[in-house]
């Protein structure tokens, strides 16, 4: 089993030891909403920096909304030199989900890092679906790990993550 860090016996406990014991987060308080593009960009808000030469457990909770015709498109930004890869479970790109139903054909596919994932929609600016995506990422340089997301196909109707998306990562190695 995973531990990060071991605590030694004799070993002065400090603020720092204990505040690395626990999982970084960070969550959207607010929508970002992106219209007419295609290019990834970074979240404003579920991005954290990773330490060097060290191993972690991402997990994503990701609300968003799209129309059909423009759908929810994301992959992860991540420090050179990384290795992992990551599950991604959601809606299937094509898929269109009823405003009062939770049914459709899932994704449930396992990408590199940097694949770009497209998820099915409730074909709604407001209405939204929800997506997880998690992996482990071993580092080898120190960066920041961020969502990055768009639309797949451009289209004037915004395309929204939502408030409440969150990201937790444990260090674990």
């Amino acid at each position: 089993m995973a531990q990060y860090p071991i605590p030694l016996a004799g070993q002065r406990i400090t603020a720092a030891l204990l505040a690395s014991m626990l999982p970084l987060e960070q969550w959207k308080t607010g929508n970002t909403d992106r219209a007419a593009t295609t290019t990834f960009t970074d979240d404003p808000d579920l991005s954290i920096v990773l330490e060097a030469n060290a191993t972690y457990r991402v997990e994503m909770y990701l609300h968003y909304a799209a129309l059909d015709a423009a759908r929810f498109k994301t992959m992860w930004n991540v420090p050179l030199n990384w290795t992992g890869l990551r599950s991604a479970i959601g809606p299937d790109q094509g898929q269109i989900l009823s405003s009062t139903s939770s049914g459709g054909t899932g994704r449930w596919g396992v990408h590199n890092l940097g694949t770009t994932c497209i998820y099915g929609t409730r074909d709604h600016a407001t209405n939204q679906c929800a997506a997880i995506e998690e992996g482990v990422v071993t580092t080898t340089t120190a960066g920041t790990l961020a969502l990055q997301w768009a639309q797949a196909t451009s289209n004037a109707t915004a395309t929204r993550l939502g408030s409440g998306s969150y990201m937790r990562v444990k260090r674990l190695a």
